[in-house]
Protein backbone atom coordinates (compact mmCIF):
# COMPACT_ATOMS: atom_id res chain seq x y z
CA UNK A 1 0.00 0.00 0.00
CA UNK A 2 2.81 2.63 1.06
CA UNK A 3 4.93 1.38 -2.44
CA UNK A 4 1.65 2.62 -4.30
CA UNK A 5 1.15 5.35 -2.37
CA UNK A 6 5.30 6.57 -2.85
CA UNK A 7 4.98 5.96 -6.15
CA UNK A 8 2.19 7.93 -7.03
CA UNK A 9 3.52 10.58 -5.57
CA UNK A 10 6.93 10.27 -7.38
CA UNK A 11 4.35 10.13 -10.71
CA UNK A 12 3.00 13.45 -9.77
CA UNK A 13 6.45 15.19 -9.30
CA UNK A 14 8.38 13.93 -12.15
CA UNK A 15 4.57 15.48 -14.09
CA UNK A 16 5.07 18.38 -12.74
CA UNK A 17 9.11 18.77 -13.29
CA UNK A 18 8.37 17.52 -16.91
CA UNK A 19 5.53 20.14 -17.52
CA UNK A 20 7.96 22.75 -16.10
CA UNK A 21 11.34 21.76 -18.06
CA UNK A 22 9.54 20.84 -21.68
CA UNK A 23 11.66 23.97 -23.78
CA UNK A 24 13.60 23.30 -26.93
CA UNK A 25 15.91 25.53 -25.64
CA UNK A 26 19.20 24.27 -24.11
CA UNK A 27 21.63 27.11 -23.92
CA UNK A 28 19.52 29.48 -22.01
CA UNK A 29 16.73 29.03 -18.79
CA UNK A 30 13.31 28.32 -19.75
CA UNK A 31 10.81 29.87 -17.73
CA UNK A 32 10.00 28.39 -14.44
CA UNK A 33 6.70 28.44 -12.81
CA UNK A 34 6.61 31.29 -10.62
CA UNK A 35 9.04 34.26 -10.59
CA UNK A 36 11.41 34.71 -13.61
CA UNK A 37 13.96 37.75 -13.69
CA UNK A 38 16.47 38.68 -16.58
CA UNK A 39 18.40 41.41 -16.87
CA UNK A 40 18.68 42.77 -20.90
CA UNK A 41 19.49 46.02 -23.31
CA UNK A 42 22.24 47.79 -22.14
CA UNK A 43 21.93 46.40 -18.42
CA UNK A 44 19.71 48.82 -17.17
CA UNK A 45 16.15 46.84 -18.69
CA UNK A 46 15.26 44.53 -15.20
CA UNK A 47 11.97 42.50 -16.00
CA UNK A 48 10.37 40.04 -13.64
CA UNK A 49 7.61 37.52 -15.27
CA UNK A 50 5.23 35.69 -13.75
CA UNK A 51 4.67 32.26 -15.33
CA UNK A 52 1.85 29.79 -14.14
CA UNK A 53 1.16 26.02 -15.45
CA UNK A 54 -1.70 25.85 -18.04
CA UNK A 55 -2.09 22.59 -19.49
CA UNK A 56 1.34 20.66 -19.71
CA UNK A 57 3.38 24.29 -19.64
CA UNK A 58 4.64 27.30 -17.91
CA UNK A 59 2.71 29.92 -19.61
CA UNK A 60 3.30 33.99 -19.04
CA UNK A 61 0.59 35.57 -17.13
CA UNK A 62 2.05 38.60 -16.36
CA UNK A 63 5.67 41.07 -16.30
CA UNK A 64 6.44 44.21 -15.02
CA UNK A 65 10.08 46.02 -14.97
CA UNK A 66 11.96 49.49 -15.77
CA UNK A 67 14.62 50.26 -18.72
CA UNK A 68 15.96 53.44 -19.03
CA UNK A 69 17.31 55.10 -22.39
CA UNK A 70 20.25 52.59 -22.44
CA UNK A 71 18.52 50.23 -23.47
CA UNK A 72 17.12 51.01 -26.63
CA UNK A 73 18.20 49.30 -29.46
CA UNK A 74 20.57 46.83 -27.23
CA UNK A 75 18.08 44.00 -27.88
CA UNK A 76 17.99 40.47 -29.82
CA UNK A 77 16.46 38.99 -32.49
CA UNK A 78 14.41 35.52 -32.24
CA UNK A 79 16.33 32.50 -32.50
CA UNK A 80 15.26 29.21 -33.83
CA UNK A 81 15.00 27.45 -30.56
CA UNK A 82 12.63 30.56 -29.42
CA UNK A 83 10.40 30.43 -32.83
CA UNK A 84 10.22 26.54 -31.63
CA UNK A 85 9.51 27.46 -28.14
CA UNK A 86 6.47 29.39 -29.29
CA UNK A 87 5.14 27.33 -32.02
CA UNK A 88 5.09 24.97 -29.19
CA UNK A 89 2.74 27.04 -26.94
CA UNK A 90 0.44 27.94 -29.94
CA UNK A 91 -2.33 26.60 -29.55
CA UNK A 92 -5.07 27.95 -32.07
CA UNK A 93 -4.58 25.09 -34.10
CA UNK A 94 -2.96 27.33 -37.15
CA UNK A 95 0.77 27.06 -35.60
CA UNK A 96 1.96 30.15 -37.79
CA UNK A 97 2.72 32.32 -34.93
CA UNK A 98 5.41 34.92 -34.18
CA UNK A 99 7.92 34.47 -31.19
CA UNK A 100 6.67 37.77 -30.22
CA UNK A 101 8.85 39.49 -27.41
CA UNK A 102 7.21 40.94 -24.37
CA UNK A 103 10.08 43.53 -23.68
CA UNK A 104 10.42 44.44 -27.92
CA UNK A 105 14.10 44.28 -29.02
CA UNK A 106 14.33 47.84 -29.98
CA UNK A 107 13.25 48.23 -26.38
CA UNK A 108 16.41 46.34 -25.15
CA UNK A 109 14.31 42.58 -25.05
CA UNK A 110 16.26 39.40 -25.69
CA UNK A 111 14.77 37.58 -28.36
CA UNK A 112 16.97 34.52 -27.67
CA UNK A 113 15.32 34.06 -24.11
CA UNK A 114 12.60 32.10 -23.60
CA UNK A 115 11.42 34.05 -20.85
CA UNK A 116 10.69 37.52 -22.88
CA UNK A 117 8.75 35.13 -25.75
CA UNK A 118 4.98 34.51 -26.01
CA UNK A 119 3.06 33.16 -29.14
CA UNK A 120 2.31 36.43 -30.95
CA UNK A 121 -0.47 36.36 -33.70
CA UNK A 122 1.88 37.32 -36.97
CA UNK A 123 -0.29 40.19 -38.22
CA UNK A 124 -0.67 42.05 -34.57
CA UNK A 125 3.20 41.39 -33.63
CA UNK A 126 4.41 43.50 -36.82
CA UNK A 127 1.01 45.95 -36.83
CA UNK A 128 -0.64 47.04 -33.98
CA UNK A 129 1.99 45.50 -31.25
CA UNK A 130 4.87 47.14 -33.58
CA UNK A 131 3.57 50.58 -33.61
CA UNK A 132 3.19 51.13 -29.37
CA UNK A 133 6.19 49.73 -29.04
CA UNK A 134 7.68 52.29 -31.87
CA UNK A 135 5.47 55.00 -29.81
CA UNK A 136 7.02 53.48 -26.78
CA UNK A 137 10.23 54.10 -28.29
CA UNK A 138 10.07 57.72 -28.72
CA UNK A 139 8.71 58.31 -25.29
CA UNK A 140 11.97 57.21 -24.23
CA UNK A 141 13.96 58.82 -26.89
CA UNK A 142 11.93 62.09 -25.64
CA UNK A 143 14.02 62.57 -23.02
CA UNK A 144 12.45 59.84 -20.36
CA UNK A 145 15.19 59.11 -17.52
CA UNK A 146 13.11 55.59 -17.55
CA UNK A 147 10.39 53.95 -18.05
CA UNK A 148 8.21 51.21 -16.10
CA UNK A 149 6.01 48.25 -17.63
CA UNK A 150 3.43 46.27 -17.03
CA UNK A 151 2.00 43.42 -19.30
CA UNK A 152 -0.41 41.37 -18.16
CA UNK A 153 -1.73 37.79 -20.66
CA UNK A 154 -4.97 37.31 -20.78
CA UNK A 155 -5.95 33.64 -21.96
CA UNK A 156 -9.57 31.90 -22.76
CA UNK A 157 -9.15 29.45 -20.13
CA UNK A 158 -6.35 27.98 -17.96
CA UNK A 159 -5.83 24.86 -20.35
CA UNK A 160 -4.82 27.06 -23.27
CA UNK A 161 -1.29 28.35 -24.05
CA UNK A 162 -1.50 31.16 -26.25
CA UNK A 163 -2.96 34.40 -24.70
CA UNK A 164 -6.00 35.80 -26.73
CA UNK A 165 -5.32 39.53 -25.05
CA UNK A 166 -2.32 41.03 -23.55
CA UNK A 167 -2.89 44.14 -21.93
CA UNK A 168 0.57 46.77 -22.22
CA UNK A 169 1.02 49.49 -20.29
CA UNK A 170 3.91 52.06 -20.09
CA UNK A 171 4.51 54.93 -17.21
CA UNK A 172 7.46 57.72 -18.02
CA UNK A 173 9.66 59.34 -15.81
CA UNK A 174 10.48 62.68 -17.74
CA UNK A 175 10.20 62.97 -21.14
CA UNK A 176 6.93 64.44 -23.68
CA UNK A 177 4.96 61.33 -22.38
CA UNK A 178 3.48 60.26 -18.99
CA UNK A 179 1.69 57.42 -20.09
CA UNK A 180 0.39 54.89 -22.98
CA UNK A 181 -1.52 52.02 -22.28
CA UNK A 182 -3.32 49.11 -25.07
CA UNK A 183 -4.96 46.25 -24.80
CA UNK A 184 -4.33 44.07 -28.44
CA UNK A 185 -6.27 40.55 -29.42
CA UNK A 186 -4.06 37.70 -29.99
CA UNK A 187 -5.38 35.68 -32.99
CA UNK A 188 -8.55 34.21 -32.77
Amino acid sequence: MWVLFLCGILNMMMSLSNAETQCVCTTVPCPDVGMNSITMGGGTAQITYEYKIHGDYPVVIAAHGEITPIDLDHGTGTTSCTQKYSRILDDDGIEDCDAGHILANRLGGYGNEPLNIFPQDASINRGSYAQFENDIYHCIESGAKDASFQWNFIYENEMRTKPNKVKYSVTFNGGNCTSLTSTFTNGA
